[in-house]
């Protein structure tokens, strides 16, 4: 049998990119004795004998040459240079000659024969200090199950004492250190180990030996929520708190890009540096969008003023965080001996010191501006092994003492990253420059791979702060348990951020083995079941809140029930309430009656027929259009049971032609439906919207105050209009979407589709609402059925997309399109903890072709502004549609910049993220106008529509009906309530919550205006105290308070926290 190779290289061939490095730096080259040598100076400082540096010219043979036993150096005017030979690597030989202070032509030649030589001109070396920090990057998953990853890095812990100890009596740069890049497995290690062994640890972090950094993991911070992002530090704060340490430094790796609103998380936990590695995966061009400017050590400054010292290292510069393994760090001292000289030279002679096509970093040939490194300090990470969750190894250590005992610069130093960058701080100093704004994430398309559970995470990071908030109001009112409330929280803040943490699934995604990298089904239930346990336990976390703060409501006398509708939002509402009314209340047969306690009046409203109602609790739904319940605050809605019966429920049919789950003849409510004098035509006392069937979309949104149209009418695809892609790539095979690119030809577009011509479903007029159901059976999906609500007096239409697709290993995407009226708008764009848009700054660098939004966009021209809100599904382009492979193309002919492409879902990425998706579920959107006068705020109360439903709450405390049959004296009988008022529209609470011990009340802030403010605050219940606090609760400041009202400064585009403390 044949031991020949069947493949003769591929992408991670090192001796391929080994052979690049040693090729780009080459000083010299030319014939001797008959034999080719190449010249390389490297930045190799040694002290000689006598005093003094001598620096390295390394000769190495060509095409299979020896290099002579004997050489001489000579400068121009034919004086030789003292010459200290020594051997070097793979044959070389190092002559080693007097360091020079400025540039030196010299000529090597062979004794005696000068007319034979080669020049090279000598220059000075840096005198480098190499801060190279031992990590492992934290892959919860990839490489291995993720239990199996957890396990590992518990053990990696266990080692790192060991090497520690064995290390004690080293030279001090050499001493074994240790960076834990993920607080998380601390935290786990830590509550697996004896306190014994706590101990040591935390005693060496101490020493300095053992590094903490604050992250818990490394995170798509695009899918966080605002308190998300700050909760992410409650860890930290804890091991702070408990073990009397500090965390100034924090580390994200893989993911290329951190949203704005990191900054201002990550300072308030008292970090002061972040050190980041950008993998770009094939899949992020930030060369060629301004990242050729950015500097690898730069200060991160956020709108309200608060910054960070960021490092930076990246693909080009060794595969992110692979760099030391690259170099030989991972193998023996012979390789880095080798390597290291050369990667310091092409880092000070180039833009990058390796070129893209060793690593497939796409358009790595593109016309680069970036400028060398300038500086002699650098941040290197090294790994035990060359791939994902290394385990921690002596052999660097090995490496750094033989290194120093050989050579006096470059220094090498076992490093924590606080180590470098107090360092770096101290010799650079004002030399550092500043950037502000967000630093978009390029990786971020990858979370449309899994649409229904990133759905389901956004849903519990709004259902969390609303439990929270809810059993504020309980025990403000004198309900027990709001600490229980906050504190429960946290489990779900703990599943909401693993969803959103970096890693996905297994290296191979579309595999289905148990173990290693091919273990992509398992691992992809794991994740999936973070979303899960999210999405369950923030419901009955939401629902013990209500139940709580229920008990302490008394109900009406004489009502049948009494619900207490919650706004926790910051402003007054007018919105449509759903009540849930059991049988047990008031039996199914019985008519009902809705009335306002705050005037008596009736209410109209619409019932609708429980779902899955074999196997649901037996009741119905009211829906109910509640006016102006008040901020933070509630009104209380009385039913009672009328003598009239109600009308008999229409029996579903036991099957349903559309193929979907609704229980409807389809057939009959089509009829109802074109009974209509204008079926495809909604109204209410706001808008007008039309809807066209043959391209199955809306053609018009007519704001009826000013006859505005909002949809632009020479659209590509119309408005609401579902697009599907189809691209030639293949799947299956890992990191093929890496390798792949593109180019204005378009050849990866395989096809796209719009939808075909759409079916009248259903048109329905009732109390609350106008609405219309549409659908269409398009490309890359079974069907789309949407539906357009217009709720009656409110100023907002509803969509509600609901998509049903088979799972399919080709690579698709979807959108749907909103083309709005404007030629050139401004734009602004929600994102975690604050805002992006146009006219603000970004990092060099950014990806320009998508985001990730948090909740909305609004886009002002004029005296108009649209909002547009999503539930979920935060993926955006903007003004036209990318092909998703780099360069990332327009494939549009035209720009409208105008148009919001939602888009839907993908799975383009050939690892970690899931290679197939089906679903049948619903992607949901809001859309509100307003003069921009009357436009303050807009944006967040749009999408609260969807985000932050009213919440109605059953009274059931106290003497009345609505089963106070505990007679709690404690029950307050009000028809209205308010607990907090915010007096600046351009602020909005994000969340209440009882921190505890104790009474006290956090309200978390954060203001969308973009200039710093100062916030009135007014507690309406009995407070004694304010303070300035962060959003985990801990006081800052005093705040001077007077008749429970308080004053907080907030800086631009930011978040602020009020702490009252209650008697």
């Amino acid at each position: 049998m044949t031991t020949r190779a069947l493949v003769r290289t591929n992408d991670w061939d090192h001796e391929r990119i080994h052979d690049s490095l040693r090729a780009s730096v080459v000083s010299a080259e030319g014939r001797l004795g008959g034999g080719r040598l190449r010249l390389v100076q490297e930045p190799l400082l040694r002290r000689a004998s006598g005093g003094g540096l001598l620096q390295s010219l390394r000769v190495e043979p060509a095409a299979g040459h020896a290099v002579p036993d004997e050489l001489d150096v000579r400068t121009d005017s034919g004086a030789g240079l003292p010459v200290e030979r020594q051997p070097g690597p793979a044959g070389s030989v190092r002559l080693l000659v007097p360091a020079v202070d400025s540039a030196q032509d010299v000529a090597v030649s062979l004794p005696g024969r000068d007319e034979e030589s080669i020049a090279v001109t000598l220059t000075p070396q840096r005198r480098w200090t190499v801060h190279l920090v031992h990590h492992s990057h934290l892959d919860i998953g990839y490489t291995d199950p993720q239990g199996r990853v957890l396990a590992e890095h518990l053990s990696y812990l266990d080692s790192c004492l060991e090497l520690t100890r064995a290390t004690d009596d080293w030279p001090a740069d050499s001493q074994f250190r240790w960076c834990v890049e993920s607080l998380w497995s601390f935290q786990q290690w830590a509550a697996a180990r004896p306190a014994e062994q706590v101990a040591e640890f935390v005693r060496r972090v101490r020493q300095g030996r053992i590094e903490l950094t604050a992250m818990p993991f490394n995170l798509h911070t695009e899918t966080c929520s605002t308190d998300e992002l700050h909760e992410l530090l409650r860890s930290a704060r804890q091991v702070s708190d408990e073990h009397g340490l500090t965390l100034p430094s924090a580390m994200q790796t893989d993911v290329p890009g951190s949203v704005v609103g990191l900054v201002d998380a990550l300072a308030s936990a008292g970090v002061k540096y972040l050190s980041v590695a950008h993998n770009w995966a094939g899949r992020s061009v930030p060369h060629l969008v301004g990242g050729d400017k950015l500097p690898r050590l730069f200060r991160w400054a956020a709108p309200s003023g608060n910054s960070l010292l960021v490092w930076v290292t990246d693909t080009p510069h060794g595969l992110a965080y692979m760099e030391g393994p690259l170099l030989g760090f991972d193998t023996d001292y012979g390789r880095v001996d080798d390597l290291l000289p050369a990667y310091l030279t092409a880092l000070a002679t180039r833009p990058y010191p390796y070129p893209g096509s060793v690593f497939g970093w796409s358009m790595d040939q593109e016309q680069t501006e970036r400028e060398p490194y300038p500086w002699d300090v650098l941040h290197l990470r090294v790994q035990g092994k060359f791939g994902d969750n290394a385990p921690p190894r002596r052999i660097i250590a090995d490496t750094v003492r033989r290194w120093n005992e050989t050579w006096a610069y470059p220094q090498l130093r076992l490093s924590r990253n606080e180590d470098f960058f107090t360092d770096a701080e101290a010799r650079l100093g004002d030399k550092i420059r500043t950037f502000e704004g967000d630093w978009t994430d390029w990786w971020v398309d990858g979370v449309g791979s899994g649409a229904h559970p990133l759905s389901m995470a956004r849903t519990a990071q709004s259902a969390v702060a609303d439990a929270q908030t809810l059993g504020t109001f309980a025990g403000i009112v004198g309900a027990d348990g709001a600490v229980e409330e906050t504190a429960g929280a946290a489990g779900v803040y703990e599943a909401v951020s693993l969803f959103d943490e970096h890693t996905w699934g297994a290296a191979d995604p579309w595999t289905h083995g148990h173990e290693h990298t091919h273990s992509g089904e398992q691992q992809w239930h794991w994740k999936y079941g973070q979303a899960l346990r999210a999405h369950d336990d923030s419901r009955s976390l939401l629902d013990r809140a209500a139940a709580r703060l229920g008990q302490r409501l008394a109900a009406a006398e004489g009502a049948d029930a009494s619900y207490h509708v919650i706004n926790t939002c910051s402003w007054p509402r007018t919105e449509i309430a759903e009540i849930w009314l059991p049988e047990s209340s008031i039996g199914l047969g019985a008519s009902v009656s809705v009335h306002d306690a705050r005037t008596g009046e009736p209410l109209d409203h619409e019932e609708r027929a429980q779902v899955n109602p074999e196997h649901r609790d037996a009741g119905r739904f009211l829906r109910v259009r509640v006016e102006d319940v008040p901020p933070a605050g509630s009104v209380r809605l009385d039913i009672f049971a009328g003598p009239e019966p109600a009308e008999s429920p229409r029996a579903a049919p036991p099957w349903n032609p559309t193929g979907g789950p609704e229980k409807h003849d389809p057939g009959e409510s089509a009829a109802r439906a074109q009974a209509h004098t204008d079926p495809a035509l909604l109204e209410n006392e706001h808008l007008a919207v039309r809807v066209d069937l043959a391209h199955a979309c809306v053609s018009s949104v007519v704001d009826k105050a000013t006859g505005r149209e909002l949809v632009r009418t020479d659209a590509t695809v119309g408005f609401n209009a579902y697009i599907h892609d189809s691209y030639t790539t293949a799947g299956g095979f890992n990191h093929n979407s890496s390798r792949t690119t593109a180019s204005d030809r378009l050849e990866h577009l395989g096809t796209r589709v719009v939808a075909p011509p759409a079916a009248l479903i259903a048109r329905t007029s009732t109390t609350t609402s106008e609405s219309v159901t549409y659908e269409t059976r398009p490309g890359g999906a079974k069907r789309v059925r949407t539906t357009l609500t217009l709720p009656r007096g409110i100023a907002r239409l509803d969509i509600d997309n609901r998509v049903d697709k088979d799972a399919t290993l080709g690579k698709e995407s979807a959108y749907f399109a909103f083309p709005f009226a404007f030629d050139d708008p401004e734009v602004r764009m929600e994102a975690s903890g604050g805002v992006t848009g146009s006219g603000l700054p970004v990092v060099p660098g950014s990806a320009l072709h998508m985001r990730a939004v948090r909740r909305w966009i609004t886009l002002a021209e004029g005296d108009f502004t649209v909002a547009w809100a999503t539930q979920d599904a935060p993926l955006v382009q903007f003004g036209n549609i990318a092909l998703p492979y780099a360069p990332f193309p327009r494939t549009l002919e035209h720009d409208e910049p105008a148009t919001v492409f939602s888009w839907i879902h993908n799975n383009l990425w050939d690892t970690n993220f899931p290679s197939t998706q089906g679903f049948d579920f619903s992607f949901r959107y809001s859309l509100a106008c307003a003069s921009r006068q009357a436009a303050t705020g807009l944006g967040p109360r749009t999408a609260a529509a969807g985000s932050r439903p009213l919440h109605a709450v059953r009274a059931r405390g106290g003497p009345g009906g609505g089963g106070g049959e505990a007679g709690d004296a404690r029950s307050l009988m009000s028809d209205s309530l308010a607990f907090a008022e915010l007096g600046d529209a351009r602020v909005r609470l994000v969340g209440a919550t009882t921190p505890g011990p104790g009474k006290a009340v956090l309200l978390r802030l954060q203001s969308f205006a973009e200039e710093p403010l100062t916030c009135p605050v007014r507690a309406l219940f009995p407070v004694t105290a304010a303070h300035r606090a962060d959003y985990l609760g801990r006081a800052v400041s005093p705040l001077q308070l007077a008749d429970g009202t308080t004053r907080v400064d907030i800086p631009p585009l930011s978040t602020a926290a009020v702490l009252f403390e209650r008697p």
